[in-house]
């Protein structure tokens, strides 16, 4: 029923239309043509009402299937979005457990990086020892050999001091009876010696010690038997002579 008000109303809008259409184009031609106002605006009208009086007959219906269909594909959208949001979580789960697996994974191989650099590490310093050891090998056989040559050395020199001490030992024992020979005749002499000194002003008294003396100072009476005489201090210390310390 609904239907057939819509195609009514449909055919009269269309009959008036093309009255009203036909009627332009003649007026337009200039043709003398009446226009039937009664005839025009009755279909227009009445086509336009039933027109639409069956649209609102039909809409409802029209809605309800319109929000059925709409509610269907909602509904299988969201079933779709369900399945998807459970295979997406899925997902995730996996890719969490293959990324603490990852995680873990990475943590052991840092682990076994560092090891294998503490183990080139130890290697290293292995390989300093032994070169160390071996440096300090070739050290001690050279000490070795230098300890030969030092004892070698050592045992020759001790010869050389034998046979000096000898020598020394017959040196002194010529030198001693050749000093008894002169004894008495350089006695003499030196006492003269001393004696012309003093007399010609060089009064500057040199020690047995190595010690030379001057008039006024602290030692210079003490000393009663100088081993020499100088005219001054340069003479003395020319001579190997020294002064007091105080």
């Amino acid at each position: 029923m609904e239907v057939a008000l819509v195609l009514l109303g449909f055919l009269a809008c269309l009959i008036a239309l093309g009255y009203g259409l036909y009627h332009l184009i003649g007026y337009v031609l200039k043709k003398d043509q009446r226009f039937l106002k009664k005839l025009f605006w009755p279909l227009l009208i009445g086509g336009l009402a039933l027109l639409f009086t069956g649209a609102a007959l039909t809409e409802p219906d029209a809605a309800a299937a319109n929000a059925e269909k709409k509610y269907s594909a909602l509904n299988t959208e969201y079933q779709s979005l369900t399945k998807e949001h459970k295979a997406l979580e899925k997902k995730y789960e996996e890719a969490s457990s293959e990324a603490k697996t990852l995680k873990d994974h990475k943590k052991d191989q840092d682990k076994l990086q560092q090891l294998e650099k503490e183990n080139n590490e130890r290697k290293e310093n292995q390989k300093t020892l032994k070169a160390e050891i071996k440096e300090l090998q070739e050290n001690q056989k050279q000490l070795k050999e230098d300890t030969k040559t030092v004892k070698a050395e050592n045992e020759t020199l001790r010869q050389d001091k034998t046979q000096l001490e000898k020598q020394l030992k017959e040196a002194k024992s010529h030198t001693a009876s050749s000093q008894e020979t002169a004894g008495s005749s350089s006695g003499n002499t030196k006492n003269e010696t001393k004696t012309a000194d003093t007399a010609e002003g060089c009064n500057i008294k040199g020690s047995k010690s190595g010690i030379y003396h001057t008039p006024g100072s602290t030692y210079y009476d003490r000393t009663t038997d100088p081993a020499e005489m100088f005219c001054s201090v340069e003479e003395a210390e020319a001579a190997g002579y020294r002064p007091p310390k105080r």
